[in-house]
């Protein structure tokens, strides 16, 4: 689930850099200010887009038998760095509309969505945490089940 929505927010972020804009359906309309400090508007899309790749990646690896291949250390980074940006768009995605703070245009449901999808995100990230002492690259190499 947390893959599937990493996927929808790059293709979101693909899409508009397709058409040269910032920001993401259903997000806040974006200044013409946010513009001239952008110095490649599809640049800055792209790059945004291809670390919610990362991002999708990351969850299935966490998931699926081949992210056992990956070491274990360098996927706790992955899982847990994402959560520090993805809260902190969130909190101001909420703090936007709870106190009309901020540019204006982020919707409830969008909160709610984001709220949802960080909550999973983090629910992910933690039974990953605590599946220890399972060796899964041992389970991948011989197809055989950790237990």
């Amino acid at each position: 689930m947390s893959a599937v929505g990493q996927l929808v927010y790059a293709g979101e972020k693909g899409y508009y850099a397709t058409q040269g804009r910032l920001g993401i359906p259903g997000g806040p309309l974006v200044t013409a200010s946010q513009y001239t400090n952008t110095s490649d508007v599809a640049l800055a899309q792209w790059t945004l887009a291809s670390l919610g790749l990362l991002s999708a990646v990351i969850a299935l690896a966490a998931v699926r038998p081949w992210g056992g291949l990956l070491p274990r250390p360098l996927l706790l980074l992955g899982l847990w760095g994402t959560v520090a940006p993805a809260a902190a768009g969130q909190f101001h995605a909420a703090r936007d509309v709870l106190f009309n703070s901020g540019p204006g245009g982020w919707s409830a449901w969008a909160v709610v969505q984001g709220a949802a999808g960080l909550c999973v995100w983090l629910a992910m990230a933690w039974i990953f945490t605590r599946r220890l002492g399972q060796d899964t690259t041992a389970a991948v190499k011989t197809g055989r089940g950790t237990g």
